[in-house]
């Protein structure tokens, strides 16, 4: 993943990213905020974020998880946010995630 940052001289640079080990970078899954087949649309400043997002880059020991796979991981972590494009991205242990969501088949 490349990323955008600005360095101490007020400069861009792209930085390519990474994850070391066992880590995973994601793409939180922002919540909804209409439910579908009603009328009840929730205000963005009450809605609670979900514990999924969706994986960007993969750590070189990261084996069963792959690029674009919408994860599910636990609501206690403490990842290390990055910003992305005007996004925000988190770095988790690949030991925070509980499952890969997937369509039923």
């Amino acid at each position: 993943m490349i990323l955008q940052i600005i360095n101490h001289k007020n400069q861009k640079m792209a930085v390519k990213i990474t994850p070391v080990g066992k880590k995973v970078l994601i793409r939180p899954k922002k919540p909804e905020s209409v439910f579908p087949g009603t009328n009840i649309i929730i205000p963005e400043a009450s809605l609670q974020e979900v514990a999924q997002g969706y994986v960007v880059a993969v750590g070189t020991e990261v084996e069963e998880i792959k690029v674009g796979d919408l994860i599910k991981y636990a609501d206690y972590v403490t990842p290390t946010e990055m910003v992305h494009d005007g996004e925000k991205h988190l770095l988790i242990n690949v030991g925070d995630i509980f499952a890969i969501i997937g369509e039923m088949e």
